[in-house]
């Protein structure tokens, strides 16, 4: 070895410095999940349709979580509420770590208006979660496919659509 090759402790720093900075890269992480084929998933919830009390039970955000945690890593996580979602049942969704977002208009158009932002917009999403028991669903479940994307589907009976079970390419069910 001659003098030119070896590292000097300041040398030495900065070399660790420029490597802990290129590992904590955003597009050097996501280029490791690829690598690792872990996934990435939205998962975006109809509200009013899911969040309710069925046989004296409250169906949980948390519940969705678990049901798709094999599927990968969550990166987008919204809830669609209508004009009527109380001041409390909004802020219990984004303590959940959840976006909610109040639809002033039909609910299923503001969840189309998502899911096609998310297609458009984020290619690094692998699969997206639609957590809806409603046959209206399907459209969006369509469009998913039709851009490559697998599509998935959490409900629960009593009401599960047979179409919306059917036309995912996963679908879940949380028991009540």
């Amino acid at each position: 070895m001659n003098d030119s090759e070896i590292e000097t402790p300041e040398e030495r720093k900065l070399i660790e410095k420029i490597i802990d900075r290129i590992q904590s890269s955003p597009h050097i992480q996501a280029l490791r999940e690829r690598i690792s084929g872990e996934k990435n998933i939205a998962i975006i919830v109809d509200g009013p349709n899911f969040l309710r009390k069925i046989k004296d039970k409250q169906i949980k955000l948390e519940e969705i979580d678990n049901a798709v945690k094999g599927l990968g890593k969550p990166i987008i996580k919204k809830v669609i509420l209508n004009e009527y979602a109380g001041e409390n049942l909004i802020q219990a969704i984004a303590n959940s770590g959840y976006e909610p977002i109040v639809s002033p208009h039909d609910i299923y158009l503001t969840m189309s208006i998502e899911v096609m932002n998310i297609l458009t917009e984020n290619r690094k999403i692998d699969s997206i979660v639609i957590a809806s028991r409603h046959a209206r669903t399907v459209p969006i479940l369509l469009k998913i496919k039709e851009k490559g994307k697998e599509s998935v589907t959490v409900g629960f009976e009593p009401g599960m659509s047979t179409a919306v079970k059917k036309i995912a390419d996963v679908s879940f069910l949380i028991e009540v």
